[in-house]
């Protein structure tokens, strides 16, 4: 299968969080390690909260410390070990500080580019454009798609889990080995309400050509010995086992989407060395019946499979979708625990039942319609009392008409089924614009608009808790000003750029499958009112922002400038999905005055200066 789609390039990386893992000491002593961070960024440490760090030079972890220009980790020479060996007064000591947020995102980016051949500011970028609402067309990912699961062992580590095993945790319909609640296909098929069939071709073991003590040199950095098996194992698949390339889902530009590498054992590597499992680009291009290798994920299989780390990778290979958590660790991102791609497939029941991806990732995915409540864009939009059902697969949605890209996206989540692990139920509020940034946690791709007006996963309490959601209790409303009406780092219905959306929600029933909630506009304008603003020359301001609905009658402006300029004073209407002009005075002085018979719509008033600045009043009335 063939997608028509521009190459997939989006950033990736598994998060961590108190991620527990083990390491062999030189002198035997297994040392436990609590990892915090993702594939670009980590610090490890100690049980004792003590900071390490790998020493090439004694070829283990030693204790570490922050250099003098704070901007990375210095190892002591001393080799830690599991004896706690540093006393604290407090609970707060417990964990020494590592290095700033600046220093940590720095690092990533240099990582980043390392692993995937570019920059991550080039990578979201190419998000961006792939994650604009009227993108969902070309970026539906449905139907049958076949990825290749290759899996590996060694002559020093034989594989234990079994081929057939492997298949099952991929592959079978009905799916509960290892603690699961289904398979990697079980899980796309339920989060895309049967529209994407996702199974994998799985080889038999192939025995790497050299031990596995080859592959996990931790002397060097994750990659060079990684790929050099995976280009092994390729060619042994090509040459021995006969399959077809040609019958694996790939991107327009022959790419395959879903290309797998399970190893025998443990990483048997730190963090970011050896064997490390990851997801990269594959330097080296290999090729077979017109399919080409792009980005890979390679990882170890243990003592047992959780579907949660395949599943947040595939979403990356096969839909494009990027991470929502920050890579300089100041945060939990916004949506935390409530998305796949946030932290929602790796805690400790999720990894087994990841959670759904949100709403609006389905939307790209073509997996979910999304009906238009702002009756500026959708003239039929529906309005009043409305309901929607948890795992419908229909969301509603408000558009900005002077952004196509941004929008708020609704959606109900009980916690059952593919959201049993969330951390609340009832209705939740997502704010998309693919402009933003996930390493600037008060402007991401998508902000959820956690109803207790807190940001707790943002201000890195927490991963989110059971007063994001609104729940039909203290939390039955959002609008401009509710949950609260800061236009920076708020909790409400404002666009980004502080203006008013015009969207409300109110009177939310509480948590059930299916929750009811009143939408309506919230800007309307007054009998009379009197707008007093500062123009720039040649600059123009809207009154009142962004727009507003008209029943039909006379509109009436008065625009009042200062001495010596030329204001321009226009109305528009909304037709056809573009603002065009209904009235203009345009005269050359500083006074002009509109008298307007209006047709029922959506308008806004234009103040402009065609010369000159200064302080204008303008009144409207209707």
């Amino acid at each position: 299968m063939v997608l028509s789609l521009a190459a997939l390039t989006a950033h990736a990386a598994i998060p961590y969080q108190g991620h527990s893992y083990e390491f062999r000491q030189p002198g035997g002593e297994v040392l436990k390690i609590r990892l915090d961070g993702n594939d670009y960024y980590a610090e490890q440490r100690t049980e004792d909260g003590s900071l390490i760090i790998y020493d090439n030079a004694k070829r283990g972890f030693c204790y570490a410390h922050v250099n003098a220009t704070g901007d990375a980790l210095v190892s002591s020479g001393v080799l830690a070990t599991n004896a706690r060996l540093r006393s604290f007064s407090t609970a707060q000591d417990r964990r020494e500080p590592g290095l700033s947020a600046a220093a940590k995102a720095r690092l990533a980016q240099q990582r980043y580019q390392k692993m995937h051949g570019r920059t991550l500011d080039v990578a979201q970028r190419s998000t961006a454009a792939r994650m604009a609402p009227g993108a969902a067309a070309t970026a539906a990912v449905t139907g049958q798609m076949r990825g290749l699961t290759v899996i590996i062992d060694f002559s020093d580590a034989p594989g234990t889990i079994t081929r057939q095993q492997v298949e099952a945790f991929l592959n079978d319909a009905n799916y509960t080995g290892f603690g699961n609640a289904q398979s990697v296909r079980g899980y796309f098929l339920s989060a895309s309400g049967n529209k994407l069939d996702y199974s994998n071709t799985v080889t038999r073991y192939y025995r790497a050509k050299r031990p596995k003590s080859y592959y996990t040199d931790n002397s060097l950095d994750v990659g060079p010995r990684a790929q050099e098996l995976i280009l092994e194992a390729l060619n042994w698949v090509k040459n021995s086992e006969g399959v077809d390339f040609s019958t694996l889902s790939r991107d327009s530009t022959g790419h395959i989407l879903g290309l797998n590498f399970f190893y025998a054992g443990e990483a048997d590597s730190p963090w970011s060395k050896g064997l490390w499992p990851h997801m990269g680009w594959l330097g080296e291009q290999f090729c077979s019946n017109g399919a080409c290798t792009g980005s890979y994920q390679i990882s170890d299989m243990g003592k047992q499979l959780a579907i949660g780390t395949f599943v947040h990778e595939s979403g990356h290979l096969i839909m494009g979708w990027p991470d929502l958590y920050d890579y300089d660790g100041s945060s939990q991102g916004s949506v935390a625990n409530f998305c796949v791609m946030g932290f929602g497939g790796v805690g400790f029941d999720s990894q087994f039942r990841p959670t759904q991806p949100v709403g609006f990732l389905r939307y790209l995915a073509g997996w979910d319609t999304a009906t238009e409540l702002n009756p500026a864009i959708n003239r039929s939009a529906p309005s009043g009392r409305l309901s929607m059902a948890a795992n419908s697969h229909a969301l509603y949605r408000w558009s900005n008409p002077a952004n196509a890209a941004e929008a708020f996206y609704v959606e109900a989540i009980h916690k059952s089924d593919q959201n049993l692990y969330q951390p609340d139920q009832g209705l939740a509020v997502f704010h998309v614009d693919p402009s933003g940034n996930n390493d600037n946690e008060w402007k991401p791709y998508i902000q959820m608009e956690h109803a207790d007006g807190k940001r707790d996963p943002e201000n890195n309490r927490n991963q989110g808790d059971g007063g994001d959601l609104y729940d039909g209790t203290a939390t039955r409303a959002f609008n401009a000003s509710v949950p609260n009406a800061l236009t920076s780092k708020g909790t409400n219905s404002l666009w980004w750029n502080g203006f008013a959306s015009g969207f409300a929600i109110a009177n939310i029933s509480a948590p059930a499958k299916t929750i009811t909630f009143d939408v309506g506009a919230a800007t309307t304008v007054p009998a009379a009112e009197v707008y007093t603003a500062t123009l720039a020359e040649k600059a123009e301001a809207i009154h009142p922002s962004p727009w507003f609905e008209y029943k039909g009658g006379t509109l009436g402006a008065v625009l009042s400038g200062p001495a010596g300029t030329d204001f321009d004073l226009r109305i528009e209407k909304w037709e056809n999905n573009v603002w065009v002009l209904a009235a203009e005075s345009s005269g050359e002085a500083s006074q002009e005055k509109l008298g307007y018979a209006a047709a029922a719509g959506y308008y806004r008033i234009i103040v402009s200066s065609y010369s000159g600045a200064g302080k204008y009043t303008l009144t409207v009335t209707r």
